[in-house]
């Protein structure tokens, strides 16, 4: 084996590592261990989800409304079919992902679950790759989305904050790829 085939197969399993432990932050709730995950900046679309275009956005903000929307459920995330295109100091990679949600509700279903995908582009940043783009998007769900309380105060203070005009119009002048 080669250096430049080990340097290869080096990053492939750091971006995958880099990935599962977005994931596993989210589930643990561990907001330091998912802000860790991103650069600064990032730029975020979860348009599927949540209706609004892509933003970029200082990474804190995106990790407050994740924190916000995802705390008063249960979740699990689980990522498939790794295989990231790496050139230089910048990846991407598009794998297949399942998020399971749950929380005791007493408006339906106490599931809710989406299938779907991530596109994500990493930069190397020192050591590290750091997840520069996300695009979340579910091909079908089942369940009850009003799991998620989109009227509680401190989700929509983080959504206000996320997706505004400032971060929309900073994803436009910088497209994320």
């Amino acid at each position: 084996m080669t250096t430049e085939m080990t340097t290869v197969l080096w990053d492939e399993r750091a971006i995958q590592n880099a990935m599962l432990e977005f994931g596993r932050t989210l589930d643990a709730g561990d907001w330091e261990g998912h802000r860790a995950c991103l650069k600064e900046v990032v730029a975020m679309d979860f348009k599927r989800l949540t209706g609004f275009d892509v933003v970029r956005v200082r990474a804190d903000d995106w990790v407050e409304f994740a924190k916000q929307i995802l705390s008063p459920v249960r979740r699990h995330h689980t990522y498939t079919n790794f295989r990231p295109r790496i050139e230089g100091d910048r990846a991407f990679l598009t794998l297949k992902q399942t998020s399971r949600h749950w929380k005791s509700s007493d408006t339906g279903n106490s599931d809710y679950t989406q299938y779907g995908s991530y596109d994500v582009w990493f930069d190397r940043v020192g050591e590290s790759w750091k997840i520069d783009y996300l695009k979340h998007d579910f091909v079908w769900s089942d369940g009850n989305n009003a799991l998620f309380d989109m009227r509680e105060p401190a989700l929509v203070a983080a959504l206000e904050r996320v997706f505004c005009e400032e971060n929309f119009a900073a994803a436009a002048a910088n497209p994320p790829i």
